[in-house]
């Protein structure tokens, strides 16, 4: 089943270490996974409006980190100048590529972000103005630590015109709200 709503939505600000809604409405059934996930094939003509934003886009980021505890949250914003490269993926809806140089002049080349994955995606809204969804799935910790942890995604890309486009992204892990990225982009020339 695959799921478009032509309705405009926008990603919500959080606290660091929220509750995420979706753990909010489902309890510790959250962490079941059983919720259905939506069938995207990635070839669905609604997606075009995401495939018509491929290509090299220049801007500005700002990040959110969540470092602290959920007694004392230390928020972290870092804003930088980017680079980006939007395409597909087989994976996900939504590949970002992307070169970014922070005011305090640390430059991280290579950065990737996969959004709208395929498999793991609870809602997909589509319009003219844009795209949001919503992914939850278990990731594991990555490195040398082990284990895994519940991973939740809220995107949102906003089109306002063909050269000007915003991409929101919030993380939830384990229920909770650790991080945002917002995007504010123009085409590139």
């Amino acid at each position: 089943m695959f799921l478009i709503l032509l309705m405009p939505f926008s990603v919500q600000a959080f606290y660091c270490f929220e509750p995420s809604p979706a753990y909010l409405r489902l309890g510790e059934s959250y962490f079941d996974d059983r919720e259905q996930k939506i069938a995207v094939g990635g070839d669905e003509p609604g997606l075009r409006v995401l495939e018509n934003l491929q290509g090299e886009w220049d801007g500005q980021l700002t990040e959110l980190i969540c470092e602290g505890s959920r007694d004392q949250p230390e928020p972290i914003q870092r804003y930088a100048e980017v680079e980006a490269e939007l395409h597909d993926s087989n994976t996900a809806l939504l590949l970002i590529s992307m070169n970014k140089e922070y005011d305090s002049s640390y430059i991280s080349d290579g950065d990737r972000v996969f959004l709208m994955n395929k498999g793991s995606m609870t809602s997909l809204r589509i319009s003219e103005q844009g795209a949001n969804a919503e992914e939850r799935e278990r990731r594991s910790w990555g490195g040398n630590r082990g284990g895994s942890r519940y991973v939740e995604v809220l995107s949102d890309v906003v089109i306002h015109n063909e050269d000007e486009i915003t991409i929101e992204w919030l993380l939830f892990s384990n229920g909770v709200f650790v991080y945002s990225q917002r995007l504010d982009l123009e085409r590139g020339l």
